[in-house]
């Protein structure tokens, strides 16, 4: 509730299109106005997580510079977009420290239920990392869910072997110096990188033959 209190309408008039109506009734100060308080807002709480040691985490890499001042904002449909975006973010319970921390408690407890041992507090932001690209390359399905803890989930419900998934890990993480030094470009060209492409076809491939 406290989240959703530091929003100044409901929650619905967030929309794009129900943004760009209020500007083209006339409320475009009122709706610059809020752009400019909630991006104050999570410019600090950019800052929060940052300095708590999550800059690799999803959230903290699809908002970071994402908001831009409002005289940088070429156009009312960009405005309302960004403000569409930046009203989800304050909303989220991963974008302060807290939340995060909270939602990997909760993240590790199901995963251990379901057999998931291996994945540690220690390895943590690794494990979601691996878990993003697994349901890219492996499972063929779209990462829309924005919430890396959600990554989780696809290996519980489509009731994949924890063994299966650890022998997956294990051969991520022994290439994960590789994998790094090539993930500048790859968020460049927004595909996978070569590495990617040879590492995940060597893991299809030993599945067949088993």
């Amino acid at each position: 509730m406290a989240r959703r209190a530091r929003l100044s309408w409901d929650r619905a008039e967030y929309t794009p299109s129900n943004i760009k109506a209020m500007i083209e009734a006339g409320r475009v100060k009122e709706v610059r106005k809020e752009y400019t308080r909630l991006r104050d807002i999570a410019q600090k709480r950019l800052k929060r997580l940052a300095a708590a040691g999550y800059k690799t985490t999803e959230v903290y890499q699809r908002n970071y510079k994402h908001y831009p001042l409002l005289k940088n904002i070429k156009s009312s449909s960009e405005l309302a977009q960004r403000l569409s975006d930046l009203s989800r973010f304050i909303e989220s319970r991963r974008s302060t420290v807290k939340g995060i921390k909270d939602t990997r408690t909760q993240a590790l407890r199901t995963l251990h239920e379901h057999g998931y041992k291996f994945v540690t507090e220690e390895n943590y932001g690794e494990f979601a990392e691996f878990m993003e690209s697994y349901r890219n390359n492996l499972l063929d399905m779209e990462y829309d869910s924005g919430d890396a803890a959600d990554l989780f989930g696809v290996a519980v419900k489509h009731e994949i072997d924890p063994e299966k998934i650890k022998e997956d890990f294990e051969f991520w993480m022994e290439n994960l110096d590789v994998a790094k030094s090539l993930r500048k470009a790859r968020k460049t060209t927004g595909n996978y990188s070569a590495f990617y492409d040879k590492a995940w076809d060597k893991v299809k491939a030993s599945r067949k033959a088993k």
